[in-house]
Protein backbone atom coordinates (compact mmCIF):
# COMPACT_ATOMS: atom_id res chain seq x y z
CA UNK A 1 0.00 0.00 0.00
CA UNK A 2 2.45 2.56 1.11
CA UNK A 3 4.91 1.74 -1.96
CA UNK A 4 1.88 1.92 -4.58
CA UNK A 5 0.97 4.98 -2.89
CA UNK A 6 4.41 6.90 -2.84
CA UNK A 7 4.37 5.70 -6.49
CA UNK A 8 1.31 7.36 -7.40
CA UNK A 9 1.50 10.73 -4.90
CA UNK A 10 5.18 11.11 -7.12
CA UNK A 11 3.79 11.29 -10.14
CA UNK A 12 0.69 13.32 -9.04
CA UNK A 13 3.03 15.71 -7.41
CA UNK A 14 5.16 15.96 -10.70
CA UNK A 15 1.68 17.45 -12.22
CA UNK A 16 0.57 19.81 -10.07
CA UNK A 17 3.81 21.33 -9.68
CA UNK A 18 3.60 22.34 -13.56
CA UNK A 19 0.30 23.10 -13.33
CA UNK A 20 1.48 25.36 -10.78
CA UNK A 21 4.31 26.85 -12.82
CA UNK A 22 0.90 29.07 -14.47
CA UNK A 23 -0.59 31.43 -12.09
CA UNK A 24 -4.31 31.17 -10.77
CA UNK A 25 -6.50 34.15 -11.79
CA UNK A 26 -7.97 35.61 -8.84
CA UNK A 27 -11.16 37.22 -8.32
CA UNK A 28 -13.44 39.24 -5.17
CA UNK A 29 -16.90 38.14 -5.32
CA UNK A 30 -18.79 39.33 -2.29
CA UNK A 31 -15.53 40.46 -0.66
CA UNK A 32 -14.08 36.81 -0.42
CA UNK A 33 -11.13 36.00 -2.71
CA UNK A 34 -11.98 33.29 -5.58
CA UNK A 35 -9.12 31.41 -7.04
CA UNK A 36 -8.64 27.79 -8.79
CA UNK A 37 -6.95 25.12 -6.68
CA UNK A 38 -4.98 23.03 -9.10
CA UNK A 39 -7.17 23.56 -12.05
CA UNK A 40 -9.88 21.46 -10.20
CA UNK A 41 -11.92 22.76 -7.71
CA UNK A 42 -12.94 26.29 -6.67
CA UNK A 43 -11.44 27.91 -3.36
CA UNK A 44 -13.27 30.99 -1.71
CA UNK A 45 -10.93 32.16 1.23
CA UNK A 46 -12.04 35.20 3.52
CA UNK A 47 -8.78 37.14 4.46
CA UNK A 48 -11.43 40.09 4.86
CA UNK A 49 -12.96 38.11 7.83
CA UNK A 50 -16.38 39.26 5.77
CA UNK A 51 -18.44 35.71 6.70
CA UNK A 52 -15.48 34.15 9.20
CA UNK A 53 -12.52 35.04 11.41
CA UNK A 54 -9.49 32.61 12.77
CA UNK A 55 -8.08 29.74 11.58
CA UNK A 56 -10.49 28.72 9.18
CA UNK A 57 -10.81 31.31 6.30
CA UNK A 58 -8.07 29.88 3.91
CA UNK A 59 -6.14 26.70 2.81
CA UNK A 60 -3.19 25.88 4.89
CA UNK A 61 -0.22 23.86 3.40
CA UNK A 62 -1.14 20.80 5.38
CA UNK A 63 -4.56 20.93 3.58
CA UNK A 64 -3.01 21.26 0.02
CA UNK A 65 -0.64 18.28 1.01
CA UNK A 66 -3.73 16.07 1.76
CA UNK A 67 -5.83 17.37 -1.20
CA UNK A 68 -3.00 16.54 -3.29
CA UNK A 69 -2.53 13.38 -2.26
CA UNK A 70 -6.14 11.88 -2.30
CA UNK A 71 -6.10 13.73 -5.97
CA UNK A 72 -2.90 11.07 -6.78
CA UNK A 73 -5.11 8.44 -5.06
CA UNK A 74 -8.61 9.09 -5.31
CA UNK A 75 -9.36 5.31 -4.12
CA UNK A 76 -7.31 5.52 -0.85
CA UNK A 77 -10.48 6.66 0.88
CA UNK A 78 -12.99 4.06 -0.67
CA UNK A 79 -16.52 4.82 -2.12
CA UNK A 80 -17.56 7.19 0.54
CA UNK A 81 -19.48 8.36 2.58
CA UNK A 82 -16.28 10.49 3.76
CA UNK A 83 -16.11 12.99 6.66
CA UNK A 84 -13.55 15.69 6.49
CA UNK A 85 -12.84 17.03 10.38
CA UNK A 86 -12.43 20.82 10.89
CA UNK A 87 -12.56 21.20 7.05
CA UNK A 88 -12.03 25.23 7.14
CA UNK A 89 -12.80 25.87 3.26
CA UNK A 90 -13.47 22.18 2.49
CA UNK A 91 -10.36 21.75 0.20
CA UNK A 92 -9.83 18.32 0.86
CA UNK A 93 -13.41 17.15 0.92
CA UNK A 94 -14.61 19.21 -2.50
CA UNK A 95 -11.19 17.11 -3.94
CA UNK A 96 -12.32 13.72 -2.72
CA UNK A 97 -16.10 14.75 -4.29
CA UNK A 98 -14.18 15.64 -7.98
CA UNK A 99 -12.73 12.17 -7.90
CA UNK A 100 -16.45 10.96 -7.77
CA UNK A 101 -16.43 10.14 -4.08
CA UNK A 102 -19.93 10.29 -2.60
CA UNK A 103 -21.27 11.98 -0.26
CA UNK A 104 -18.49 13.78 1.70
CA UNK A 105 -19.72 15.41 4.91
CA UNK A 106 -18.14 18.49 6.09
CA UNK A 107 -17.93 19.67 9.43
CA UNK A 108 -16.06 22.21 11.46
CA UNK A 109 -17.49 24.43 13.92
CA UNK A 110 -20.57 26.41 13.96
CA UNK A 111 -19.22 29.49 12.98
CA UNK A 112 -17.06 28.49 9.96
CA UNK A 113 -20.40 27.37 8.30
CA UNK A 114 -20.80 29.97 6.27
CA UNK A 115 -17.61 29.63 4.44
CA UNK A 116 -17.87 26.35 4.87
CA UNK A 117 -21.23 26.44 2.51
CA UNK A 118 -20.02 29.13 0.04
CA UNK A 119 -17.23 26.72 -1.11
CA UNK A 120 -19.10 23.77 -1.48
CA UNK A 121 -21.64 25.39 -3.31
CA UNK A 122 -19.42 27.31 -5.45
CA UNK A 123 -17.94 23.46 -6.18
CA UNK A 124 -21.29 20.86 -6.25
CA UNK A 125 -24.84 22.21 -6.36
CA UNK A 126 -26.18 18.53 -6.96
CA UNK A 127 -27.95 16.92 -3.90
CA UNK A 128 -26.04 13.64 -2.09
CA UNK A 129 -22.67 15.48 -3.23
CA UNK A 130 -21.03 17.77 -0.55
CA UNK A 131 -23.34 17.77 3.02
CA UNK A 132 -21.98 20.93 5.09
CA UNK A 133 -22.61 19.89 9.29
CA UNK A 134 -21.61 21.25 12.43
CA UNK A 135 -19.25 19.39 14.29
CA UNK A 136 -17.59 20.84 17.60
CA UNK A 137 -15.23 18.29 18.92
CA UNK A 138 -15.44 19.12 22.61
CA UNK A 139 -19.33 18.96 22.76
CA UNK A 140 -20.57 15.16 23.63
CA UNK A 141 -23.91 15.70 20.92
CA UNK A 142 -21.93 16.97 18.47
CA UNK A 143 -19.03 13.97 18.94
CA UNK A 144 -21.98 11.18 18.28
CA UNK A 145 -24.06 13.28 15.80
CA UNK A 146 -24.34 12.08 12.18
CA UNK A 147 -26.66 9.61 12.88
CA UNK A 148 -27.01 8.32 8.80
CA UNK A 149 -23.37 7.89 8.37
CA UNK A 150 -21.61 7.13 12.09
CA UNK A 151 -19.54 3.99 12.19
CA UNK A 152 -19.60 3.54 8.35
CA UNK A 153 -17.66 6.24 6.95
CA UNK A 154 -15.06 4.73 4.36
CA UNK A 155 -12.64 7.14 5.68
CA UNK A 156 -12.17 10.21 7.87
CA UNK A 157 -9.54 12.83 7.12
CA UNK A 158 -8.15 16.57 8.66
CA UNK A 159 -5.25 18.41 8.11
CA UNK A 160 -3.69 20.63 10.56
CA UNK A 161 -5.71 19.39 13.53
CA UNK A 162 -2.64 18.83 15.69
CA UNK A 163 -1.48 22.41 17.01
CA UNK A 164 -3.55 22.98 20.27
CA UNK A 165 -2.96 20.18 22.73
CA UNK A 166 -6.23 20.92 24.63
CA UNK A 167 -7.86 19.56 21.52
CA UNK A 168 -5.48 15.98 21.51
CA UNK A 169 -8.58 14.34 23.70
CA UNK A 170 -11.92 16.11 22.17
CA UNK A 171 -10.46 14.71 18.62
CA UNK A 172 -9.64 11.23 20.20
CA UNK A 173 -13.18 10.98 21.57
CA UNK A 174 -14.67 12.09 17.77
CA UNK A 175 -12.27 9.42 16.22
CA UNK A 176 -13.58 7.18 18.71
CA UNK A 177 -17.25 7.83 18.67
CA UNK A 178 -17.51 8.15 14.61
CA UNK A 179 -15.41 5.59 13.26
CA UNK A 180 -15.60 1.83 13.18
CA UNK A 181 -13.02 -0.90 13.75
CA UNK A 182 -11.72 -0.48 10.20
CA UNK A 183 -11.87 2.91 9.40
CA UNK A 184 -9.46 4.41 8.10
CA UNK A 185 -8.35 8.08 9.30
CA UNK A 186 -5.60 10.27 7.49
CA UNK A 187 -4.19 12.94 9.27
CA UNK A 188 -2.12 15.60 7.52
CA UNK A 189 -0.14 17.29 10.08
CA UNK A 190 2.58 20.27 10.31
CA UNK A 191 5.58 19.06 11.95
CA UNK A 192 6.15 22.28 13.56
CA UNK A 193 9.01 23.28 15.13
CA UNK A 194 7.80 26.21 17.18
CA UNK A 195 8.26 25.51 21.60
CA UNK A 196 5.06 26.59 22.01
CA UNK A 197 3.08 24.16 19.28
CA UNK A 198 3.58 20.39 19.60
CA UNK A 199 4.77 18.17 17.36
CA UNK A 200 3.31 15.27 15.83
CA UNK A 201 4.68 12.70 17.66
CA UNK A 202 3.25 14.55 20.51
CA UNK A 203 0.13 14.24 19.12
CA UNK A 204 0.91 10.35 17.91
CA UNK A 205 1.55 9.67 21.93
CA UNK A 206 -1.52 10.47 23.27
CA UNK A 207 -3.45 8.79 20.27
CA UNK A 208 -1.24 5.46 20.63
CA UNK A 209 -3.59 3.70 23.50
CA UNK A 210 -6.75 4.40 21.07
CA UNK A 211 -5.40 4.14 17.28
CA UNK A 212 -2.39 1.89 15.30
CA UNK A 213 -0.60 4.88 13.34
CA UNK A 214 1.55 4.62 10.51
CA UNK A 215 3.35 7.27 8.48
CA UNK A 216 2.55 7.10 4.92
CA UNK A 217 3.72 10.68 3.06
CA UNK A 218 5.64 13.63 3.59
CA UNK A 219 5.77 16.58 2.08
CA UNK A 220 7.74 20.00 2.52
CA UNK A 221 5.19 22.48 0.16
CA UNK A 222 7.62 25.30 0.52
CA UNK A 223 10.59 25.82 1.44
CA UNK A 224 9.50 28.62 4.09
CA UNK A 225 7.10 25.94 6.11
CA UNK A 226 7.22 23.03 8.15
CA UNK A 227 7.01 19.25 6.59
CA UNK A 228 3.58 18.27 6.64
CA UNK A 229 3.61 14.44 7.66
CA UNK A 230 0.55 12.63 7.18
CA UNK A 231 -0.30 9.55 9.33
CA UNK A 232 -2.76 7.01 8.50
CA UNK A 233 -4.59 5.70 11.46
CA UNK A 234 -6.96 2.51 12.52
CA UNK A 235 -8.78 1.98 15.42
CA UNK A 236 -7.00 -0.82 18.21
CA UNK A 237 -9.42 -3.19 19.13
CA UNK A 238 -9.06 -2.24 22.89
CA UNK A 239 -8.75 1.13 23.88
CA UNK A 240 -5.55 0.98 26.42
CA UNK A 241 -4.78 4.02 28.58
CA UNK A 242 -2.02 6.79 27.07
CA UNK A 243 1.45 6.45 28.56
CA UNK A 244 -0.37 9.85 30.77
CA UNK A 245 -2.87 8.04 31.80
CA UNK A 246 -1.18 5.23 32.88
CA UNK A 247 0.77 7.59 34.92
CA UNK A 248 -1.51 9.40 35.91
Amino acid sequence: FKKLLALRTMEGEAAETEEDSEPERQSWVDGLLRYRFRRRTYVLADPRGVLVHGTGTSVWSAGEVLADLVAANPTMCGPGPCLELGAGVGVVGITLAFFGVRPIVLTDLDRQLPLLRRNASENFQDPGVLEVAALDWRIPEERESLAPWKGRWSAVLASDVGYDPDLFEPLRQTLLAQCGETTPIFLALADRDEEDEPGVDELVEAFSGSFRCEEIHTRRLYPHQSVTRVLRMTRCSVDLPTMGEASG
